[in-house]
Parts: C-alpha cells; structure tokens; sequence
C-alpha cells in the first residue's frame, strides 16, 4: 500500500470537508502528522492543480479540479445509462457487438458494451482499454481532438483525420488485429465537443465493404441519438 498517496488523499478529503482554508499548521494536526510532511502534500496538491493558496493569509483551498473530476465521472455513469437502450438496438440492427468508448489519453477505454449474440464474435468487456490510433473508436475520437494530432501514433493519420471528420464516421480493418474491424460515430455534448464514441465491433470477413457502407447511417445514427439524450438538440 503506498502510504504517500493515502496521505495526499487524506489531506485531499480533509481540505474539502473543511469550512474555511487551512494552513501547514493545521492540516498537519488534523492528519496527524509532521508539519514538513503536510507542506509538502500542500505543494504537491498546488503543483497538480488540486489546492491553491490563499493570497497573503499562508491557508490553503482545493480548485474545482477534483469536483470537475467527480462531475466527469458523473457524466460518464449517466451516459452510459441513457446510451445502453440505442445501443441494444444498434447491436440487434447490426448483428455485431455494439459499443460506447471513452479517449483516456493515448487509450479508449469501453464502457458499455452489448454483445452480439452471434457465436462467433467479438469478446470486449466493460474496462478494456485498447490503443486509441487503431480502434475505430479511438479513430473518430482522436480526429475531434486536435492536440491529439502531433502525438507520435497520431501524426501518420493526420489525412485519414480529415477524411473522418468530413464523413463524420471512422472504420477500423484489421488495424489491431486483424481478426477484428470495427465502424465508429462521435457522440457530443452540448457544447460541440466531441465526449465518447458509439460504434460496432466484430470479425473482419463480416465487415465487408457493402456491409460497412449499409452499416454506417445505423452507426451514425445511434451516436446522434445519443447526443440528443445528453442535450444535444437536433
């Protein structure tokens, strides 16, 4: 157990429990511990965005860094509630597993998944993480991020980025490997940007060109569907 990082969120859950700023002093009685331990964890709390000195009173406070992360998890626990009945239907419009991924850096990460019920198929679970510049999910959500594009992995799709974000759709062949393709839509908030990926996965040989261009509008539309149930107007 790494007790440095308890004692950063300790003074994490203390800072935010408190009424009024703390200083050095008092962070360090209430954690118990040394006030050269508490002036660190305060400077590194500073140092990544999560606390911020009160001008000329030597007191502490948290930013809205950690209630931004709470709220993006938030978000993230609605969206896949109100996204999982398009994407059962999208998974039964297509046959293939349908799913709703997240960029985590230089990752997606998926968060709903709704199996194909074929018996040969793709086996994503909810959690699996995959390189984002060879999924087709990553594809499309890499294309909206613009400081993505000078990333190593991303530099060589900077033409296919433009054609993605012109069709408004990604599809992956075989990029990860090469038993699998996928077709990929972004889902937006109500600010325009780009928060998730909606799409199908399955074996290659059924993602053949005619299928994938009668696929697309069904994959199009459920990441449109989705954007509305976040707020999205039409």
């Amino acid at each position: 157990m790494d007790k440095t990082l308890l004692k950063g969120l300790r003074a994490l859950e203390v800072l935010a429990t408190s009424e009024q700023a703390l200083g050095v002093t008092e962070l360090a009685q209430r954690m118990g511990i040394v006030k050269s331990n508490a002036h660190r964890i305060l400077q590194t709390l500073v140092a990544a965005g999560f606390a911020t000195p009160v001008q000329d009173t030597g007191r502490y406070q948290l930013t809205l860094k950690l209630w931004s992360l709470g709220s993006a998890v938030a978000v993230s626990t609605d969206m896949r509630q109100l996204a999982a009945p398009i994407l059962g239907r999208l998974r039964d419009a297509t046959g293939e597993t349908a799913f709703l991924a997240l960029l985590d850096g230089s990752q997606v990460t998926y968060v709903e998944i709704h199996p194909s019920a074929r018996a040969i198929r793709v086996h994503t679970a909810v959690g699996d993480r995959m390189p984002a510049h060879c999924t087709s999910a990553g594809k499309i959500l890499l294309a909206h991020d613009a400081s993505a594009h000078d990333e190593p992995d991303a530099i060589a799709l900077r033409s296919e980025f433009k054609k993605i974000l012109s069709q408004g759709y990604a599809v992956n062949r075989g990029d990860y490997r090469k038993e699998v393709s996928g077709i990929a839509a972004p889902v937006f908030d109500t600010q325009g940007k780009v928060i998730a990926a909606a799409g199908i996965s399955g074996p290659t040989e059924r993602f053949r060109t005619a299928v994938v261009k009668e696929w697309v509008p069904a994959v199009v539309r459920a990441g449109a569907d989705i954007s509305r149930m976040m707020g999205v107007k039409s």
